[in-house]
């Protein structure tokens, strides 16, 4: 059962101001202190999703019984498994916990709990397998990456990839701090090489981004490296519950994300590139992007 400091409501209105639709879900930290701020429940091809925020040394209880239990730390550390928002930079780091609680450290913690339930299949094989269940489902739904962004780039055409609104988690402020950006791509996908270098907006503004995965749809997709595009690829494969460190370049002072002159943050030439094992049928990685608004990240 959710916290009653926690409010959800679609965002779909947002859209016609650019922004992203979705559903927004304010975690309101001003409540009773020992009480944990914890959001209701979806599911999704046999996983459940949830968030939480803690004040500073305040736990959550886990259900270990539920399945095999994953947290994506986005904001602050969870002190007694030692885990903050990010890997080390380029790593990969596998997600799931063993505790039977989470505990915060001195700065509290925002964070998403993913449970690979029993009814979880060992792949994801066609897009009817990802319908999301839960309050307000009716804003979850799949759009081709090529109908999505087809008046911007035919790059797109005709592939397997698809997006679907996410969850903009906010604060007691409404000042959002991440976006988690649900998507698929099926066998043998690039879904581009890019820096997030344009200028930002509404609908594409600046943020620092770890990806976690849900599934793997086949043997070598993750992200990859290179110097521009179409040069050679440093390949960084990733498998389900696993998430990744910083692409992102950051400010060594301050462990903030390092913003270019026109305010985006700065990266690399990268991207996500889905494995292909050639054989027949289809395979979709399924994806969480957990871009994280710059005022809330400390990579230290």
């Amino acid at each position: 059962m959710r916290s009653s400091l926690v409010g959800i409501e679609p965002s779909a209105s947002l859209a016609e101001h650019g922004q992203r639709p979705g559903l927004q879900i304010t975690l309101d930290s001003r409540g009773t202190p020992g009480e944990p701020v914890v959001s209701d429940l979806w599911s999704v091809a046999g996983w459940t999703l949830q968030f939480a925020r803690l004040h500073a040394g305040q736990s959550l209880s886990l259900d270990q019984d539920a399945g095999r239990i994953h947290v994506k730390v986005v904001t602050g550390e969870l002190a007694n498994i030692g885990r903050k928002a990010f890997a080390g930079p380029f790593r990969v780091r596998d997600t799931d916990v063993s505790a039977g609680e989470l505990r915060a450290g001195g700065d509290g913690a925002i964070f998403a709990v993913l449970t690979e339930t029993a009814d979880a299949a060992d792949n994801v094989r066609s897009m009817a397998e990802l319908n999301i269940e839960g309050p307000m489902q009716e804003a979850f739904e799949w759009q081709r990456f090529d109908e999505k962004f087809g008046a911007f780039t035919d790059f797109f055409d005709g592939v397997e990839a698809y997006m679907s609104p996410g969850f903009h988690l906010l604060d007691e402020n409404l000042a959002e701090v991440t976006y988690v950006n649900l998507w698929t791509a099926g066998k043998g996908v690039d879904l581009s090489t890019h820096n997030h270098g344009n200028d930002p907006s509404p609908q594409a503004p600046a943020f620092a981004e770890a990806h976690w995965v849900f599934n793997s749809g086949a043997p070598g997709a993750g992200m990859y490296l290179c110097d521009e595009p179409g040069a050679p690829r440093t390949r960084f494969p990733m498998r389900r519950g696993q998430e990744h460190g910083p692409f992102f370049a950051t400010d060594p002072s301050t462990g903030r994300p390092a913003l270019s002159p026109n305010g985006a943050v700065e990266y690399p030439w990268h991207g996500w590139q889905a494995g292909d094992d050639e054989g027949t049928g289809q395979a979709f990685d399924f994806v969480a992007a957990f871009e994280t608004y710059p005022d809330f990240v400390a990579v230290k």
